[in-house]
Order: C-alpha cells, then sequence, then structure tokens
C-alpha cells in the first residue's frame, strides 16, 4: 500500500513540475508566423525587413518637402516640457539610414497615422512586448543620439518645466543647427529655436583615402565639388549609415578642411567602388588612384572636357547644362543648343564691348569663325591693317554682374 502511495504522489509532482514548466501565450498578443510581417524568418533591429502591411491603405507616397518642419512630441509634465521636434530636417536625412520607416515603421505613405494609435499612451497596457507612447518615442531618439552624444540629457531635448521656453516664448528644437537659426519652414515671430547641444556638421573640402591597391594607393575624393558643383544629395553615396558617421563630437574636432581615412580591409573590388561606379565605371583607374595626395582643385572643366567655363557659366552646376539623367556626359557646346534664338537678342555691350556703327551688323561668324567664342576675334578676313586686341571694334563698356 506504501508503495502505492508513494507511486501516486511521485507522478502527481511530476505532472505539476510540467505544467509548471509550460508558458502560457502573452496576454493580448495573437499568435502568428514571423513572416507574416517580416520577409526574413530572422528580422533583427537593424535589418527588420518589414513587409508591406495589409492593414494600410496606402493612397501614395509625400515628397519630403511637403512634411511639417516640426513636430511637438509628447505633452508638458511635472518636471519636462514637450519636444519641438525638427521633422523635415530629419526626414531630409532619412535616405542615408533606415529611411522614413526608420520611425514610422509600416507607416511611410499616406495616410500617417498617429503614434498612438499603435502605441498604448498608458504604462498600463495588455501587451508588453510592444513599447507604450512614451518609451517608444525615447527609443527612437535615443538609439541615434546616444551614438554620437553620450553626454546628452534629458534637458539636451526637453524644456524645463515652469521655464520661459516652456510656456512658449522659446522652445528648443531637437535636431536644428546649434547657432540658434529658426527651424526652415517655421514662421519667424515665435519659431521655435535650436539649444546648444548638437555639434553642427561641416561637410570637408577632400577626403583622402589610402587603399590597399597594389597602384596608386592614394585617392582623393573631392566632397565639395560633388555636393556643391555636381549638386549630388548625400543618400546619391550615403546608404545604410548611422547619424553618428556625420554628427560623431570626436569626428568634428579641428580642422575638417581635409580628411584622412582608411579604406576598409577585405572588400572586392567591386565593393570598394560600388559608390563611385554609377558615374565613374569607364574611368581609368589613374583617374582616381595616385601615388599621393592631390591638393590642387578638383574637377577642372576646361582640362578635362577641353570646354572650359567662362564667367556667366561657372557659378552653374552641372545639372543645369547635362539635363540627360545619369552620369554626365559630352553635350553639344554650341550656344545655339542653350540659348534658341539668342543671336537676335544679344546685346554685346554684356562682353565689356560696345561695337561701334560699322560692326554692330555683322554676322557673330564674322570676328568669331571658331563659332565656340572661346578664341580670340579674327580681324584678318575683312581688315589687313587691324588685329585683335591692338584695335578693338567699339567702345569699352561696363560689364553687368553675373547672375547666379
Amino acid at each position: 500500500m506504501r508503495t502505492l502511495l508513494l507511486i501516486g504522489l511521485l507522478c502527481s509532482i511530476g505532472g505539476t513540475v510540467r505544467a509548471q514548466a509550460r508558458v502560457p501565450a502573452r496576454a493580448g498578443t495573437a499568435a502568428m508566423d514571423c513572416r507574416a510581417c517580416h520577409t526574413s524568418a530572422t528580422p533583427t533591429k537593424n535589418s527588420p525587413a518589414l513587409a508591406a502591411c495589409p492593414r494600410l491603405k496606402i493612397t501614395g507616397y509625400h515628397a519630403v518637402d511637403e512634411a511639417p518642419p516640426t513636430l511637438t512630441l509628447g505633452r508638458d509634465g511635472a518636471t519636462y516640457g514637450a519636444v519641438i521636434f525638427a521633422h523635415r530636417a530629419h526626414a531630409h536625412m532619412a535616405e542615408t539610414g533606415k529611411g522614413c520607416n526608420g520611425c514610422h515603421h509600416y507607416d511611410q505613405a499616406r495616410p500617417i497615422q498617429k503614434c498612438k494609435n499603435c502605441h498604448a499612451v498608458s504604462r498600463q497596457r495588455e501587451d508588453l512586448g510592444k513599447p507604450d507612447l512614451k518609451a517608444a518615442m525615447h527609443r527612437q531618439c535615443l538609439d541615434c543620439h546616444r551614438e554620437w552624444n553620450p553626454a546628452g540629457s534629458c534637458a539636451t531635448c526637453h524644456v524645463k518645466a515652469g521655464s520661459a521656453a516652456a510656456k512658449g516664448a522659446v522652445a528648443p528644437v531637437a535636431g536644428a543647427s546649434v547657432a540658434g537659426a529658426p527651424v526652415a519652414g517655421a514662421s519667424a515671430a515665435g519659431a521655435p529655436v535650436a539649444a546648444p547641444r548638437k555639434a553642427t556638421v561641416v561637410a570637408p573640402q577632400r577626403v583622402v583615402y589610402e587603399t590597399g591597391a597594389k597602384e596608386g594607393k592614394t585617392v582623393t575624393f573631392f566632397h565639395a565639388d560633388h555636393t556643391g558643383r555636381f549638386a549630388l544629395a548625400c543618400a546619391a553615396c550615403h546608404q545604410n549609415e548611422s547619424c553618428r558617421g556625420c554628427h560623431d563630437r570626436k569626428l568634428l574636432s579641428g580642422d575638417r578642411t581635409v580628411l584622412a581615412r582608411q579604406t576598409a580591409k577585405g572588400l572586392t573590388d567591386e565593393q570598394a567602388h560600388v559608390r563611385c561606379a554609377a558615374c565613374h565605371a569607364k574611368d581609368e583607374c589613374s583617374t582616381c588612384h595616385k601615388g599621393m595626395s592631390t591638393k590642387t582643385i578638383g574637377f577642372d572643366h576646361g582640362r578635362r572636357t577641353g570646354f572650359a567655363l567662362n564667367r556667366f557659366h561657372a557659378p552653374l552646376t552641372c545639372k543645369q547644362c547635362h539635363t540627360a539623367p545619369g552620369a554626365f556626359g559630352r553635350i553639344n557646346a554650341s550656344c545655339e543648343s542653350c540659348h534658341k534664338g539668342w543671336q537676335a537678342k544679344f546685346a554685346h555691350a554684356r562682353t565689356g564691348l560696345t561695337l561701334d556703327e560699322q560692326h554692330k551688323d555683322v554676322e557673330c561668324a564674322g570676328c568669331h569663325e571658331d563659332k565656340t567664342f572661346r578664341d580670340r576675334p579674327v580681324c584678318g578676313s575683312c581688315h589687313t591693317d587691324k588685329t585683335w586686341p591692338a584695335q578693338k571694334p567699339g567702345t569699352a563698356a561696363g560689364r553687368p554682374a553675373v547672375k547666379r
């Protein structure tokens, strides 16, 4: 009898242990396969692999410039006030990182949902696997800002409750410039102004890379040319990068005119040139790879193309003349190709010379035989006793200012 009772007791204890080992499903969370929302079986924080959300009826994507310049996040509390967030400034740089869905998740297209539609306002919520509204907002901001500004505090973004700023005089704008300028797009009167908490990014003129190439180990990248003259957006080269790449305070110290960089090791030729290949795939290696740093100016239009830019063309960006998509290529250099019917309305005084009565009705090609207006005018076709510039066909005129 004692043996039977002992066996029964052991069975009872075993059943209890097994029952305790079972973890009940999390309350408020429906059982579903991860692939219902993710295209990968192993999504991560940096690569969430989000699939299109079937709950949203997308009516179209909006341009970044349509985004509101600022947003008020949160509400006034006992210690701190709300945050004026420089939304448009962040949106412009989103393409260099995770895109709009870095913050908006599924909801990067119209209609834009409010955060509280998915994240509970109260800390007391059914689904503990999803952060509440306050936690979600702080997590989004801190993940990036702690990377490049580890010394940041609550006051970096929030104003103190009861202060003049909290009462509407001036509120710090999270993500605006440190100079205290109004956020782009905000009204001048009472516009939120930046608090001095973020280092201003100064773009370098040149970046000198030391590569692992057998010949021509040094590559000088003319950053100012690509962003200014070539008018490339940051996202044209910078992809899947964190804010720290540009905003890290350690990287912003000292002279940033010329930056020295080592290329990553273990890269294939294709990986090492992927950023440049879209425009430079047909260029010779020696175009970029040199034995030493290139200290001269970047792109010299006259030397590289044979067409030296005059004072009217030099201030223009490349895209204003090279309108075809893709890499910049050779175009028709004749004036007529861009300036249709220009001769009928051209005032020669713009060149600094007002033509005299004998020359004002002469065809342009009569003096400018090259028809490109880059060579010196020719007088010998009509005059055997006159040469340029000893005898000019007119009088000097003041040059008008170049419109930029």
